[in-house]
């Protein structure tokens, strides 16, 4: 009898050494590729990489100049929107046309600083308008106003007091016998302690500044109190302001190179757009306000007092942590007719209870409430007029 065949295969012996020849060659390929590929990445360029930048991927931050403009580009940040209902007055220094010395606040080719500045502060006005600001300049056209020095400054800080403005930017650009000078400064008026309000703001415009136009000078401290430039007296527009007052010295025009760049519209744009933004951050950091609750009127009599509202310009919006303390305690200070007096603080309502002080003369006083918020940010009018009748 035929014997049947088996059907059962016998296993045939594994190439140990064809596999891991296999693997080693897998492994080595994707190597080779995964450097192929990282200098690609690396060399190639940016599509549209603008000629002159610096290419991110292979340049050290130590190589990156400084100096180097970003593209033109000057998108609208998104907290730029608590500037919504703000009112700004933007001062455009100096009387258009008026040249009284023939190279007066001119360049050594002859560019005006009169024309610059108000071209600067209506590129200003389209990024503050554009977001909700309410905005006034207190002159629109490069034409002399025909008024005395003292009387035209008068009336331009009387257009943000006559508003009760939150700010008055007064925009100008610096002169110095030596032409290498160039650097940003920003003032506001007497000394810190007396108007808190402007060197807060003046903070934020002066970052705003510097990082938009790039100069290659910084001095040590570049906000300062007019005084050092004029002592114990101040500039005569920010001396009049009543509301947050700030002079900004963006550059000098006196400068051979920054005097070209300053012709240039994109460049006035430029400066423009760090204003914007200082102001935006500004805004973001709250502004804080005060308001008389009690009695309406203002008038007291010896057992009565002033109740006044807290706004710390954060805790309104509602947003996350809004029921935490944004006022700094140590901050509070309250005065009446110029003398501190003592009052009584109710965090819960917001509110200050002020009581008249021993010896205050019959009549009508200044009620001063300030304090800073998280953010430094001081109030922006501080000051309510009251009564007293004892």
């Amino acid at each position: 009898m035929a014997r049947k065949r088996s059907t059962v295969r016998k296993a045939t012996p594994i190439d140990w050494h064809l596999w891991v020849d296999r693997a080693l060659w897998v492994v080595l390929g994707a190597g080779v590729a995964w450097v192929v590929a990282s200098y690609v990445i690396r060399a190639a360029p940016a599509p549209n990489w603008p000629v002159g930048v610096p290419d991110p991927l292979r340049t050290t931050a130590a190589e990156y100049p400084w100096t180097q403009a970003p593209l033109p580009e000057f998108p609208l940040p998104p907290y730029a929107r608590f500037l919504q209902g703000t009112t700004i007055v933007l001062d455009p220094g100096h009387i258009g046309q008026r040249d009284p010395g023939g190279t007066w606040k001119r360049g050594p080719t002859g560019l005006r600083e009169a024309e610059v500045n108000l071209r600067v502060a209506l590129y200003l006005r389209e990024f503050l308008e554009a977001v909700g600001a309410r905005v006034v300049l207190t002159r629109e056209v490069d034409r002399s106003l025909d008024l005395p020095d003292v009387e035209d400054l008068r009336r331009r800080a009387a257009v943000a007091n006559d508003l009760r403005a939150d700010l008055f930017l007064s925009i100008h650009h610096n002169a110095a016998a030596d032409p290498r000078a160039n650097y940003t400064v920003v003032f506001y008026h007497g000394r810190p302690q007396d108007n808190p309000a402007s060197v807060a703001a003046g903070r934020f415009v002066l970052q705003g500044l510097q990082d938009a136009l790039r100069l290659e000078r910084h001095i040590d401290c570049a906000l300062l109190s007019d005084h050092a430039m004029t002592p114990n007296a101040g500039f005569a527009v920010l001396r009049h302001a009543q509301v947050p007052a700030v002079l900004t010295e963006a550059s000098f025009f006196t400068h051979p190179d920054e005097e070209q760049r300053l012709r240039d519209p994109v460049y006035n744009r430029r400066e423009a757009y760090g204003l914007f933004v200082g102001l935006a951050r500004w805004a973001q950091a709250g502004l804080p306000r005060i308001r008389l609750v009690e009695p309406a009127n203002g008038v007291i009599g010896s057992r009565g007092a002033w109740v006044v509202a807290l706004d710390n310009g954060l805790s309104g919006r509602r947003g996350w942590g809004a029921e935490l303390p944004q006022l700094l305690e140590g901050t509070l200070s309250v005065r009446v007719g110029g003398r501190p007096v003592e009052f009584r603080h109710d965090a819960a309502k917001s509110q200050v209870r002020v009581t008249p002080p021993r010896g205050l003369a019959a009549g009508k006083h200044e009620l001063f409430v300030d304090f800073a918020n998280v953010f430094g940010q001081h109030v922006l009018h501080p000051r309510i007029a009251v009564e007293y009748r004892p």
